[in-house]
């Protein structure tokens, strides 16, 4: 019998290590979309799962070191993008894609969409500087528009009462996820462009994926923003978040408690500022009077001194005499004459008028300075007591002060505007300057 000839004979190692060097060497780096089943993490941290379509499926491996900056957790039957390198596991002989990046599916669709808007808008002037309204200094009525179910309102109004407790809120409730959240929002900000003493609008949503945070990246939003003519603070996600909403608004705040801050000064800080002026104002009007007290005393100095020329003339009066006294022995008579028409000469010549006179001058100034020092320092305290009335004016308490009231329904706290809002049953708080009171509607009236 001939001896058979046998072709090349694989071990079955071999052949898995032949195959596993030609897929890696053939595929050294592909992308992959499809749909998570099976999928499992172990107490090592790594991913596996299978990645299928209608037709085929594919092993997956993602390890820990690769996917530890991953932004979003993989989830059984989410679609997927993925990038890796094919490789056989020996052991089992089966081939699996060992992944380096994982992204949910159309998430690159969604970064493109993002920067695309972002370049449309700012072309047309949507970002520019000079179309920013500034926020007013102490605003008396603002609207929070959010969703009304998150942890945002009640951070919000509670830091709110922390700064300037008197600042009225109005909650303008809308969707801040999902398809229908644009529109929401974009109604909301139209509608409240005519909203009476609205000075602020803060459009608030907690942090969340590119997704999530979608409804503030459309367009119809941005619109929204540019054409209301008040001033809106964007405050969505967290501090890394940006949005196509934060660039068109007026200011940008990091989060929805930063708002607060940015939006409202703080009370307190505000008295103590105040009570450091009205003292500054003291100080300074203090050291003014003082220095012109020293300013007096140094002019007073500057005066000749009229003593000294006083005793002078005395001791030339005396010498006169002398030589009067003198002459009188020349010729009584003679001296005589001459002795009193030098009397009458020194009288006409003496310096008490003079000093008199001069006295007068020096009292009357005094007079006026301090006539004019205590006008000023009465005009001075007449502009201190109008800023403060008009300080306590800008209290929102004053308008219930005079006899108004706000009326609420309850449970939701919905303002009243009109009697059909409130048939008969219906359970009322009633606010006034002083305390609130809860009612009961009995009879409702057109008129």
């Amino acid at each position: 019998m001939q001896d058979q000839e046998y072709p090349h004979i694989y071990t079955v190692s071999a052949l898995t290590r032949e195959i596993r060097q030609r897929l890696e060497t053939g595929f050294p780096l592909v992308w992959v979309s499809g749909e998570i089943s099976n999928l499992r993490q172990p107490s090592s941290g790594h991913y596996y799962f299978t990645l299928k379509d209608e037709s085929a499926q594919l092993r997956c491996v993602f390890f820990k070191g690769n996917h530890i900056h991953l932004r979003f957790k993989p989830q059984e039957g989410g679609q997927v993008l993925c990038r890796g390198r094919l490789t056989v596991y020996e052991p089992r002989g089966e081939y699996q894609l060992v992944l380096d990046y994982l992204e949910p599916l159309g998430w690159g669709a969604l970064a493109q969409a993002f920067e695309a808007l972002k370049a449309k808008l700012q072309a047309e002037g949507l970002f520019a500087a000079e179309n920013k309204k500034p926020l007013p200094f102490l605003p008396r009525r603002l609207a929070l528009v959010t969703s009304p179910t998150g942890a945002v309102v009640q951070d919000f109004l509670r830091l709110l009462r922390q700064r300037f407790a008197k600042v009225e809120v109005l909650i303008y409730p809308v969707k801040v996820q999902g398809a229908a959240a644009a529109g929401e929002i974009a109604a909301a900000l139209d509608d409240l462009a005519g909203y009476p003493g609205l000075e602020v609008i803060v459009l608030a949503r907690g942090g969340g994926s590119l997704e999530d945070l979608w409804p503030f990246n459309e367009e119809i939003v941005a619109r929204a923003i540019h054409r209301c003519p008040i001033p809106v603070v964007s405050a969505v996600g967290h501090e890394v978040d940006y949005t196509i909403a934060d660039f068109v608004a007026d200011l940008r705040a990091s989060t929805p408690s930063a708002a607060v801050e940015l939006v409202v000064p703080d009370k307190a800080e505000l008295e103590r500022r105040l009570a450091r002026l009205s003292a500054a104002l003291g100080l300074g009007w203090k050291r003014r009077v003082n220095g012109a007290r020293q300013q007096l005393r140094l002019t007073s100095r500057l005066l000749p001194d009229l003593r000294r020329r006083l005793t002078d003339l005395r001791l030339l009066v005396d010498d006169r005499a002398e030589t009067l006294a003198r002459r009188t022995r020349r010729g009584l008579e003679g001296c005589r004459q001459q002795a009193r028409l030098a009397s009458s000469r020194l009288f006409l010549l003496s310096p008490r008028r003079g000093l008199i006179l001069a006295r007068q001058r020096l009292e009357q100034a005094g007079l006026t300075l301090a006539q004019r020092w205590r006008l000023k320092i009465r005009e001075q305290r007449r502009h201190l007591d109008y800023l403060k009335s008009h300080l306590g004016q800008l209290n929102p308490l004053a308008i219930l002060e005079r006899g108004y009231a706000v009326a609420t329904k309850l449970p939701e706290g919905a303002i009243i505007r009109d009697a059909a809002q409130a048939p008969a049953g219906t359970a009322l708080r009633v606010r006034v300057a002083k305390g609130r009171m809860d009612c009961e509607v009995k009879e409702v009236s057109s008129e």
